[in-house]
């Protein structure tokens, strides 16, 4: 598989770029970008029209990058006036609001939780709805996306952030939540399997395992204590319970294995391949990685059902282009980030450097998983610098000795969760779901084994400046992609030079006649000594 096409690098570097420079500029500033960069793929289109060959393809993809900065500057333009706009904005005093709750509560110290909503009424008149921030006591059921409630709360102004910058306010209730509907069918059957795995992984694993089960698996880390996170965190290892795109592609590529090793037809896989993408993202949420994943996941789906070999930097480049324009808020989350520097490191690098460990003699197996392992932290290294202003010196080994026990984990616990979820509560299924759970037990204590062993010693993290960590980044993410399309630049330099050469050939087969022309007149008119040589004399 060619990874060196860089026909979406462009595009999608600039819908980034484009939607996080809208989130932070002013709107006039962002108006004035998206009309510019509109203007500018107007005219290379107009441009490539009136040319063929090269020009006429670079036009066509600059007119292209042109008009989908544009978009990405507009549709965030859009956003940001609709939010300045809502009534929330200006409310007063306590008033009665009508939210739908749109993801998990974040609970907080003194029994409360912090949950994202989308305002729907404020003070029973319809508005256009808003995203916003609700906090409230802790009292009753879970709450599940989807979920509409009337509460009054208290208004304030959203933090002044550029990431929150598509956030109404911040809203904090004054009295009980009252629920009007209850969750979709989908959403209620996705808190179904949660639960229960989170109740069959109490019974039948350790404490601290029983609340990393759910993180691996479904990125449900409300039974994870504070220790075994902050170890995560400190070994390099927190990706693991953030349901990464290899998570993602674990378990729908296991979906498509099977299907497929059934003698499915490719429209078949297709379909169902498409049906666990759609069922992953709503059972694990739609976190930043897991979009970027789905998208990515939906983009080889169909360039399967059109007979098509999906390339992996291409595809990478649609996943980036689709989440910026339908998510904006993506283009400045860390999650987001890392997640597509993964990928790109992977893309990049895993090749080569398990070629270069095979040749000196490692083997295939060890050779794959380091090589894995390096590429996706040379990218993330310099960006979590920039994050954290710190770099981890043991991130390495730490993931080197998780990787192999990670999928087991991961398969085990998806399969406990979905047959849990099966039948009654305490039926068949959850036997089963069960003795799935305790066989990922010894993968589960492995983890934390590691994450203790390396997450514990102090000097394993040391500081960094972050200005330092973005310059290696850019640098070398430069200097990535530029080494690996100079073949590229090669060849279309080396086709410009051959149309420049075939334009001077011709006009040097014309010069000739020109001249010939010119000089047989002269020696006639140089013969003749003013006479008639049948050419007319000019006129004084």
């Amino acid at each position: 598989m060619r990874t060196s096409d860089l026909r979406l690098a462009a595009p999608a570097a600039g819908c980034w770029a484009a939607a996080a420079t809208a989130l932070a500029a002013p709107v006039a500033v962002s108006a004035s970008i998206s009309a510019g960069f509109g203007a500018a793929g107007i005219a290379a289109a107009v441009w490539s029209r009136r040319n063929a060959g090269l020009r006429r393809a670079i036009g066509v993809s600059a007119a292209a990058a042109c008009g989908l900065i544009a978009a990405s500057t507009l549709a965030v333009v859009l956003r940001v006036i609709a939010v300045d706009s809502a009534p929330i904005r200006t409310a007063e005093g306590k008033p009665t609001v009508e939210v739908e709750t749109t993801g998990d509560p974040v609970f907080l110290t003194g029994g409360r939780m912090r949950v994202p909503v989308t305002v729907r009424a404020l003070s029973g008149l319809r508005q256009r709805p808003v995203a916003a921030q609700l906090t409230a006591p802790v009292d009753g059921p879970d709450v599940l996306p989807g979920e509409r409630y009337r509460v009054r709360v208290r208004v304030r102004p959203p933090r002044d952030r550029a990431a929150d910058r598509l956030q109404a306010a911040q809203l904090t209730a004054t009295g009980p939540m009252t629920g009007l509907r209850g969750p979709p069918w989908w959403q209620r059957a996705a808190g179904t399997v949660r639960e229960r795995l989170r109740d069959v992984s109490l019974r039948a694993l350790p404490e601290r395992s029983a609340g990393l089960l759910p993180g691996l698996v479904l990125g449900d880390v409300s039974g994870l204590d504070e220790r075994t996170a902050a170890d995560f965190r400190a070994a390099g290892l927190a990706h693991l319970i953030a349901v990464s795109g290899s998570n993602f592609a674990l378990v729908c590529g296991a979906v498509i294995l099977g299907v497929r090793s059934c003698g499915a037809s490719e429209r078949t896989v297709a379909i169902l391949g498409g049906l666990a993408i759609i069922g992953f993202v709503i059972l694990v949420r739609p976190t930043d990685s897991v979009l970027r994943a789905a998208v990515m996941g939906s983009v080889g789906l169909a360039a399967g059902l059109g007979s098509r070999r999906a390339q992996a930097l291409p595809a990478l480049g649609t996943a980036v282009i689709v989440v910026t324009l339908l998510w904006p808020q993506m283009a400045l989350a860390p999650g987001f980030a890392l997640s597509v520097v993964a990928t790109l490191g992977l893309v990049l690098w895993s090749v080569p450097i398990r070629s270069a460990l095979v040749r000196r003699g490692v083997p295939e197996a060890p050779a794959t998983l380091l090589s894995m392992t390096l590429a996706a932290q040379v990218l993330t290294t310099p960006l979590l610098i920039a994050v954290t202003d710190t770099v981890n010196l043991l991130s390495v080994p730490a993931n080197l000795l998780a990787v192999p026990v990670v999928g087991i984990a991961g398969l085990l616990g998806t399969a406990a969760a979905v047959i849990g979820g099966l039948g009654p509560r305490y039926g068949p299924t959850t036997v089963l779901a069960e003795l799935l759970v305790r066989a990922a037990g010894p993968p589960t204590r492995w983890l934390i084994a590691v994450a203790d062993w390396l997450g514990g010693p102090r000097w394993s993290t040391v500081a960094v400046p972050g200005p330092t960590a973005v310059t290696v980044l850019v640098l070398g993410a430069a200097g990535v992609l530029g080494w690996r399309s100079r073949g590229r630049v090669r060849a279309v330099w080396h086709h410009v030079r051959c149309e420049r050469s075939a334009v001077l050939a011709t006009r040097r087969r014309r010069l000739p006649d020109r001249a010939r022309h010119l000089e047989g007149l002269g020696r006639a008119q140089s013969r003749g000594g003013g006479r008639r040589t049948g050419h007319p004399r000019p006129r004084r």
